[in-house]
C-alpha cells in the first residue's frame, strides 16, 4: 500500500485487543492539524463458505482495515458513498480532484471504532462495542498526537461519555441545533494529559447526505487538515 505511514506500528502492535491498526497517511505527521476520522463498522459481506472463508482470513489481520480504506479511498473512480460523501463534504466540492482526494487522505488517519465485523447491514453496534472503541480510540490519541476527529454516525456519543468519565477525562458533546437529514450533528471535545481534542459528529455518510449542508457544518466546526 502506498500513501501509508508506517512509523506508529510498533505501537499497534502493543496492543492485542486493537484487531485492526488505523490507516496513518503518509503526510499525517507533518499535517497543520492531526485529524483522525473514525468511521464505524466493517460488515460481512459474504453469500457462500468459500466466501466466509476469504473474508475471515482477511479480516484476521491487522493491516485488514487498510486494505479495505486503500481499495475504497485512494481508488478515486470507485462508487463507494460514504468515501465519495465525506470527500465532497470536507472539500466542499461535488467533484473533488483526484489530487484533492490524495491529499486529502495522505494528511489524515482514518480508522473504525467497532473492532468486530458485523453480520450484515441489518446489524447495528451495541453500546457495548462501541465502548470498547472508544477505548481504544483513546489509547491511540497521544501516540498519534490527534487534535481533532471527525466521527461517521452520532450512535456512539454516549459511549464516549462513559469511557471518558471512566477515565476522568472531561468531556463535553453537546447537540447543534441544525437538523440535517434528520440528523442533529453533535460538537464538543475531550480533555486529555496531551492537551484538548475536538470532536464533530456527523450523519454516516453512507445514508442519504445533503454534502453541502454538512460541508458548512465541518467548514464552520473544524478545521481542514488539508489545504485546497
Amino acid at each position: 500500500m502506498t500513501n501509508l505511514d508506517r512509523s506508529f506500528d510498533p505501537h499497534f502492535e502493543t496492543r492485542p485487543a486493537l484487531r485492526w491498526w488505523p490507516w496513518v497517511g503518509s503526510q499525517y505527521a507533518s499535517s497543520p492539524v492531526r485529524t483522525l476520522v473514525l468511521g464505524e463498522s466493517i460488515y460481512e459481506w459474504t453469500k457462500t463458505p468459500r466466501e466466509q472463508e476469504i473474508f475471515r482470513a482477511r479480516y484476521a489481520k491487522p493491516d485488514a482495515l487498510r486494505v479495505t480504506h486503500s481499495n475504497h479511498a485512494l481508488k478515486f473512480k470507485r462508487n463507494s458513498r460514504y468515501v465519495r460523501n465525506i470527500e465532497r463534504a470536507v472539500l466542499c466540492a461535488a467533484k473533488p480532484t483526484s489530487e484533492h482526494k490524495l491529499a486529502f487522505w495522505s494528511s489524515v488517519a482514518y480508522h473504525n471504532l467497532v473492532l468486530d465485523p458485523l453480520r450484515s447491514l441489518k446489524h447495528r453496534p451495541s453500546q457495548q462495542q462501541f465502548r470498547a472503541g472508544w477505548g481504544e480510540v483513546l489509547d491511540l490519541l497521544e501516540p498519534l498526537a490527534v487534535k481533532q476527529i471527525l466521527v461517521y454516525g452520532v450512535g456512539s456519543v454516549e459511549a464516549l461519555k462513559e469511557v471518558a468519565a471512566q477515565r476522568q477525562l472531561p468531556c463535553r458533546i453537546e447537540k447543534v441545533p441544525q437538523n440535517i437529514n434528520r440528523c442533529y450533528p453533535r460538537a464538543g471535545a475531550l480533555a486529555t494529559p496531551a492537551g484538548e481534542i475536538q470532536l464533530l459528529f456527523v450523519l454516516h455518510p453512507s445514508r442519504p447526505f445533503s454534502w453541502k449542508l454538512w460541508s458548512a457544518v465541518i467548514q464552520e466546526r473544524f478545521s481542514l487538515p488539508v489545504a485546497v
